[in-house]
C-alpha cells in the first residue's frame, strides 16, 4: 500500500477499535494515585498495613495495571494485523454502490485520470468533471477521430489523420493550433510540448510544438535512411524526444532506438541525437519516459531500460522466450502476460520492476478486453466483467458488473473504485 492507503486504514481501524481505547495516561495516574492513598490510609483494611507491606501492593498494583495495558496493545495489535492481512489477501466478489450519478455524454467519449478528476474527450470536445460528475470547464471542436495522450495534468487531444491539436491542463485551454500534414500520433509533455508524427508520401516528420503551434524543431525520418518510426514519447520536461525506428533492409528486420535532445545539453550534438541503440531481429512497438532521467522500450521479446539526463544508455534489458500477448505499465513497474502453460489457466502474468527484477508471477484465468496499471494495481475489465490485481499478484477482486463498464479507476482509496459506464459514474466499494 502507498502511505496515504495506510492512513486511511488506519484512521478508519482506529474508530472500529474504539471500545479497545485504553484509558489516557492521566486517567491511569489517576488510578493509580486513589489506590495509593487508599492503601496510605488504610481505609480499606481492618488495621494499618506495615510499611513493607504497603509497598508490595502498591507495586503489585502498578505491574497489574502495566500487565493490563500490554494484553490490551497485543489484541488491538492482533485485531490490526489479522485486518491488513485479511483486506490485502482476501479475494472480494461483490461490490455495493455507493454513489452513482448519472451522466449525459456522446457515444464514444473517453477518459483519462488527471489528478483528482477526469478529463473527458470526444469528437465534440473536452472537458474536465470531477468523480461526481460535476463539470469544471469545457472546450468544443470537431474532430472526426480524437486521440489523446497525458503527462502529469497536462493532456494533448489531436486528430488522427487531421490537422487540429489542443493542449489542455487542469486550468483548462492551454493553447491550440493546426499542422500542415496529417496526424498519426501524439505526445505531450508536462509543460505543454507537443510532439506529432506527420505523414507526407515518403516521408514521415516527427515535429515538436509550443502549445500555442509555435514550431521547436523538426526531425525528418525515410526508410531508407532512419527507419519508420513505430512509437514516440517527450520526456516530463520536454526536452527530450524518445524514437523507436523499424528498418527493412535486404529481408532483414531491425530496430533502433533513438534519444534526441533539444535543451542547451543537445546543442553541439549533431542533428541533436544524444543516443542511439540498435537491435536486429526485434521490433520496438512502444517506448515511453517514467520520468526525466529513465526510458523504457517494449519490445516483442522483452524490455529495455535507458537511464541518462542529458545522453541515455542502456542500464538493463530483459527478455522472454514466450510469446508476449500483452503489456502494462506506470511509473514503477511493467507487468507481461503469457499464455499459461498450468492446466486450467488461461494467462500467466509477470511484474517487473525497472531495474530488471521479477516481481511476481501468477498464473490467472481472467475474463478482459482492456487492461492498465493505476497507483499500484492492475485493473482488467470487459463489458460486464471485472478484475483487479495487486503489482505482487494478489488477486483482489472478481465479479460481473450489472451494466456495461466504459472504464475503471483507482484513486488509491480504501476498497472504493470508479465505474464509468454509458450513463453514469458509480463509486462502488468491493465487498
Amino acid at each position: 500500500m502507498k502511505k496515504g492507503r495506510w492512513k486511511a486504514v488506519a484512521e478508519k481501524l482506529e474508530e472500529k477499535l474504539q471500545f479497545l481505547k485504553l484509558e489516557d495516561d492521566a486517567d491511569l495516574e489517576d488510578e493509580i494515585q486513589i489506590e495509593e492513598e487508599s492503601l496510605s490510609s488504610g481505609s480499606i483494611f481492618q488495621e494499618e498495613l506495615p510499611e513493607d507491606d504497603l509497598e508490595e501492593r502498591l507495586a503489585h498494583n502498578r505491574r497489574w495495571v502495566f500487565r493490563r495495558r500490554a494484553a490490551l496493545a497485543v489484541l488491538a495489535a492482533a485485531i490490526v494485523g489479522g485486518f491488513v492481512l485479511y483486506n490485502h489477501f482476501h479475494m472480494f466478489d461483490d461490490y455495493i454502490i455507493a454513489q452513482s450519478h448519472k451522466i449525459e455524454t456522446a457515444s464514444g467519449s473517453q477518459y483519462q485520470a488527471a489528478g483528482k478528476n477526469l478529463y473527458r474527450y470526444n469528437s465534440d470536445g473536452i472537458s474536465c468533471v470531477t468523480r461526481e460528475n460535476e463539470l469544471k470547464w469545457s472546450i468544443t471542436y470537431n474532430m472526426q477521430a480524437p486521440i489523446a495522450d497525458m503527462c502529469g495534468d497536462t493532456m494533448a487531444v489531436a486528430e488522427q489523420q487531421g490537422n487540429q491539436v489542443y493542449v489542455v491542463n487542469k486550468d483548462g485551454l492551454v493553447g491550440s493550433f493546426e499542422t500542415l500534414l496529417p496526424i498519426i500520433k501524439v505526445r505531450v509533455s508536462r509543460q505543454g510540448v507537443v510532439a506529432v508524427v506527420l505523414q507526407e508520401e515518403n516521408v514521415t516528420w516527427i515535429s515538436l510544438y509550443q502549445a500555442d503551434g509555435t514550431s521547436i524543431a523538426d526531425v525528418k525520418a525515410t526508410m531508407t535512411e532512419s527507419g519508420y518510426p513505430l512509437d514516440i514519447d517527450l520526456s516530463p520536461d520536454g526536452q527530450k524526444l524518445m524514437v523507436s525506428y523499424l528498418s527493412i533492409t535486404e529481408g532483414n528486420m531491425s530496430s533502433s532506438v533513438v534519444f534526441y535532445h533539444f535543451g542547451s545539453a543537445g546543442q553541439a550534438d549533431n542533428d541533436h541525437v544524444a543516443g542511439t541503440q540498435s537491435y536486429t531481429q526485434t521490433v520496438i512497438p512502444e517506448v515511453y519516459f517514467t520520468d526525466n532521467e529513465r526510458a523504457v522500450a517494449v519490445a516483442d521479446n522483452g524490455f529495455k531500460v535507458f537511464k541518462g539526463a542529458d545522453k541515455p544508455k542502456q542500464t538493463e534489458e530483459v527478455t522472454f522466450d514466450t510469446e508476449i500477448l500483452g503489456t502494462f505499465h506506470d511509473d514503477e513497474a511493467i507487468g507481461f502476460l503469457f499464455g499459461s502453460e498450468e492446466e486450467g489457466f488461461a494467462y500467466r502474468m509477470e511484474m517487473y520492476n525497472y531495474r530488471g527484477r521479477k516481481k511476481a508471477s501468477k498464473n490467472i484465468n481472467a475474463e478482459f478486453e482492456q487492461i492498465k496499471m493505476q497507483n499500484g494495481q492492475i485493473l482488467m475489465y470487459s463489458a460486464r466483467n471485472c478484475e483487479i490485481f495487486t503489482t505482487s499478484g494478489v488477486h483482489r477482486f472478481s465479479c460481473g458488473y450489472e451494466k456495461d463498464i466504459e472504464d475503471i479507476f483507482y484513486f488509491s482509496e480504501f476498497r472504493k473504485y470508479l465505474v464509468i459506464t454509458d450513463d453514469s459514474f458509480d463509486r462502488i466499494r468491493i465487498s
